[in-house]
């Protein structure tokens, strides 16, 4: 093992994305990993009663693609194998900005469309076959167990044979928004961590559409139609997926209602300014209307704790959540999978794990996306968000009314989308000159949408 001798345990809490991973890379320096679930797990594809945000359209991020196919080789071709199409993103997507729709663009950025409940069922299979992992479910985790104070030994566990706990040499909380470790920690002698939310009270409305036989398919692979506070209030975001399906998830804003039937759902398309109503139109739905509204923003300041317990971490959901419109959560889940995976590298033998340097390493990781995600977010604040923020979707929404008309600015926008490119992609001087000039429509007209 790089680093140095495998051995001890680990005990992972949650079977999420951010948990597969992480158990993938303790399972490079532990022994034993022990991966806990509270749902009860079907061999299927299935929506998990602990993920309801699985019914809706779900993003993996070029680079969130690219690090879990480093740490599972081969997963992009076992995906598309189970039927995920892989397409180009400027070829395959048709975006119905504010200003305009840019022309088909071949990007070079390849990007694999799959419901999460998909993407779950592999992980799963390839995590547990590792001989060192061990995934049980049906079984909630109920709190910390300890040997000291300041010093996490493992986890207390409740299943339907009673009680348990299973001991660990590090315990990763990856259990999401309904974590507790604020809870336990209290109960360590910790102080509550500061918790900051910001919430844009954002709805979805999604089901999925199979393509009856000879009905021809749309041009596109992906279709996004973005929500613009205050203004633009309703969207969507569509997607083909495994089993010749269509995932189609509407959303809006500002108190807009959002559709409860098929009838509903139907009206509310025929408002947007895209192409989603008449391509459902002819489409056979496979899957109830199910809504969704728990899309807020949140980080626990885990990394300004006075102290932190010895044998324990969390990432994922478990530290910092973001509105799912910005298809993040899975691709930071993933980068915080390779922290962890550096971090254990750097480890000398017989060291505990710096578990307070990981937390304070995380924030830095997830810093940039909580800010793409929070700015857009906190415009729709009334009587009016702060000065600053005003200033910051000023430039964004610049930004993206010149992605129409300029090709360039177009790359640019994805690559930061999708995290292959960083924040000081936006100090280019052609980016700035291009957005402070603004949209030419006169000289580079965009595409109609269709």
């Amino acid at each position: 093992m790089p680093g140095g001798t495998r051995g001890g345990r680990a005990v992972v809490i949650g079977a999420g994305v951010a948990g597969l991973a992480a158990a993938r890379v303790l399972a490079d320096h532990f022994e034993a990993v022990t991966v806990l679930e509270r749902d009860t797990l079907e061999s299927g594809a299935a929506v998990r009663p602990g993920v309801p945000q699985g019914h809706h359209v779900h993003g993996l991020l070029a680079l969130g693609a690219e690090v879990l196919e480093g740490y599972f080789p081969g997963l992009r071709a076992e995906l598309e194998q189970a039927g995920a199409p892989v397409w180009d993103w400027g070829e395959g997507l048709c975006a119905v900005l504010p200003k305009g729709t840019p022309a088909p663009l071949p990007m070079g950025m390849p990007i694999q469309t799959f419901s999460r409940p998909l993407l779950e069922r592999v992980l799963r299979g390839r995590v547990t076959a590792l001989g060192s992992v061990t995934l049980r479910d049906g079984l909630a985790v109920t709190g910390l167990r300890t040997a000291a104070p300041g010093k996490v030994t493992g986890v207390l566990l409740k299943g339907s044979d009673g009680e348990d706990e299973v001991v660990a040499d590090l315990v990763v909380d990856a259990s999401g928004r309904s974590s507790h470790l604020p809870q336990w920690l209290a109960g360590l002698g910790l102080p509550s961590p500061r918790i900051t939310t910001v919430d844009a009270q954002i709805g979805y409305a999604s089901r999925t559409y199979t393509y009856p036989a000879g009905q021809p398919r749309p041009s596109w692979m992906g279709l996004l139609e973005p929500l613009r506070a205050p203004d633009v209030r309703k969207g969507c975001y569509a997607i083909r997926i495994e089993n010749n399906a269509l995932h189609v998830t509407l959303h809006g804003g500002g108190g807009t209602q959002l559709p409860r039937d098929d009838e509903a759902f139907l009206a509310f398309a025929k408002t947007l300014r895209g192409p989603i109503a008449d391509t459902i139109a002819c489409l056979t739905p496979t899957s109830p209307v199910r809504r969704y509204a728990r899309t807020l923003n949140r980080k626990t300041a885990y990394h300004r704790l006075p102290r932190w317990p010895e044998g324990l971490i969390a990432l994922g959901d478990s530290v910092c959540t973001f509105n799912p419109a910005y298809g993040q959560g899975m691709t930071v889940a993933a980068l915080e999978a390779r922290l962890l995976e550096q971090m254990l590298r750097s480890r000398r033998d017989g060291t505990p794990f710096d578990g307070h340097g990981f937390q304070k390493r995380l924030a830095r990781v997830t810093a940039f996306s909580w800010l793409m995600a929070t700015v857009p977010d906190r415009a729709w604040k009334r009587p009016g968000p702060a000065l600053p923020v005003k200033a910051g979707n000023w430039f964004l929404d610049r930004l993206i009314d010149t992605v129409p008309y300029d090709p360039r600015t177009y790359t640019t926008f994805s690559q930061l989308f999708h995290m292959t490119a960083g924040p000081l992609a936006l100090a280019d001087p052609r980016l700035l000159s291009r957005v402070l000039i603004g949209p030419r429509p006169s000289t580079n007209r965009p595409a109609a949408t269709a």
